[in-house]
């Protein structure tokens, strides 16, 4: 009875029915109609509401489903989320569908409706985004079904309570493997360049085509061939390329509902990835007031797992990061030159002079690629139409924070340090298109 009583309620027309049988029994009264028509009245409201309730709970089926969605979620990018019900209710039905989320998405009306006018399947598809790394707690989806007349719904609580981790984004790590290996272009600014010069590896020897090298022609091969024959050469491998990712306070600028270092996190994963299959050796470094978390390079399959592992429990600290920490650690622990992609942020051109000296050791000993985060919010006050004095103080901010960022990356390309100054939402592109440049020209 309690459990009956838990999964009935009240629908959307059971007090219009009520205010009308009211109605009804007061018109009776001041016309002075038979008692027993008051009688008949409250008979038939009560014979409606018995007759929604048999109809209810008459299949003993009614609705079930299921939630279907990876254990892993893809963060920053658009999960899809399917739910499926089948409907074994005879007659025409209202179906409800409410869906408990987890709190960190802050959505309480993801709400669907369909009409159904006998039994069959219904699916619903929806996407989520999510922002922040971690544990996501899934509750249950609350189906309401109700018949034409909606005086009663009955509830159907399917159990799709589950935990399921977002991980950084695995989404825009394949996409890019797609786009970096493939032929198509169309991501913003993605580029392939030709190989300058030759790897120190040799691959084979193949006939001489318009173009190749005259001086890699194999005279002996030539002459047993009878035609020219050139040796190719690929890519030197086994190249060392660390992901460096700055988790101090300056890596909690929100973008679009995202930190920047959940930025630099994706793009630390993605171009991990394409490191392993460009044949280098992948490896990562994190750091804040120390080196916190670090996997040596490898080309092991299991390296991405480590570095995925480990970047799914990075998160910011409360204090700037040290890069003389950082610099003293590389100097000691990396032997071998090595890539290393710095993914850090400068407020100001003074908060980099500070920390110049310490850049300029790795570049030293390493190829350092220093990835700098530009505000997008900057050339919007820069370009905008000022009338007060307060705007006119914001624009002449925002203009010396761009100066700053273009004399931080002349100055840094004056070290030697190549420097990649891009937004948070084509920072992944950019860091990529770098990679690919530099292994094209030889340098990695």
């Amino acid at each position: 009875m309690i459990k009956f009583l838990s999964s009935l309620y009240p629908g959307s027309h059971f007090l219009y029915g009520l205010a009308i049988a009211v109605v009804l029994l007061i018109a009776a009264f001041g016309l002075d109609f038979p008692s027993w028509s008051g009688l008949l009245i409250i008979a038939f409201w009560l014979g409606l509401l018995l007759r929604e309730i048999y109809l209810l709970y008459g299949s003993s089926a009614g609705i079930t489903g299921s939630r279907i969605l990876a254990d892993r979620l893809s963060n920053g990018d658009d999960n899809p989320i399917q739910i499926k019900l089948s409907n074994q209710y005879e007659g025409a039905v209202t179906i409800t569908v409410l869906e408990e989320l987890p709190f960190q998405f802050q959505i309480r009306d993801q709400i669907w409706k369909e009409k159904m006018l006998g039994p069959g399947e219904l699916n619903f598809t929806y996407h989520l985004r999510p922002v922040i790394r971690g544990k996501y707690q899934f509750g249950n989806t609350l189906v309401f079904v109700s018949t034409s007349l909606k005086l009663w719904e009955r509830k159907f609580v399917l159990p799709t309570q589950k935990g399921h981790a977002v991980y950084p984004s695995f989404l825009q790590m394949s996409r890019y493997e797609l786009l970096a290996f493939g032929n198509q272009t169309s991501e913003r600014g993605l580029r392939k360049l030709p190989r300058r010069g030759v790897g120190l590896e040799f691959d084979q020897i193949k006939k001489y085509h318009l173009g190749d090298d005259p001086r890699q022609i194999n005279w002996r091969a030539s002459a047993r061939q009878g035609e020219l024959m050139v040796n190719s050469y690929t890519e030197e491998k086994s190249q060392n390329s660390y992901q460096v990712v700055d988790k101090g306070r300056l890596m909690q600028f929100p973008f679009e509902g995202m930190y920047l270092l959940d930025y630099a996190i994706n793009s630390a994963l993605m171009l991990s990835n394409i490191v392993l299959k460009k044949g280098d050796k992948a490896g990562l470094i994190c750091f804040d007031k120390n080196v916190s978390a670090h996997v040596t390079a490898s080309r092991s399959k299991i390296t991405l797992h480590h570095i995925l592992e480990t970047l799914y429990h990075l998160d910011t600290e409360i204090q700037n990061a040290d890069h003389a920490r950082l610099a003293s650690w590389s100097l000691q622990n990396l032997s071998q030159r090595s890539v290393l992609f710095l993914y850090t942020h400068f407020v100001n051109y003074e908060s980099y002079l500070r920390k110049e000296k310490y850049i300029h050791s790795l570049s030293t000993r390493h190829l350092v690629i220093a990835i700098m985060f530009t505000n997008t919010g900057v050339n919007d006050l820069i370009y905008r139409k000022t009338k007060t004095s307060r705007e006119i103080y914001e624009q002449v901010l925002a203009e010396q924070q761009a100066v700053d960022q273009m004399r931080i990356q002349r100055r840094l390309r004056t070290l030697g340090v190549e420097c990649v100054l891009t937004t948070p939402q084509y920072l992944s592109v950019d860091s990529l298109n770098k990679y690919l440049e530099l292994k094209a020209m030889g340098r990695t």
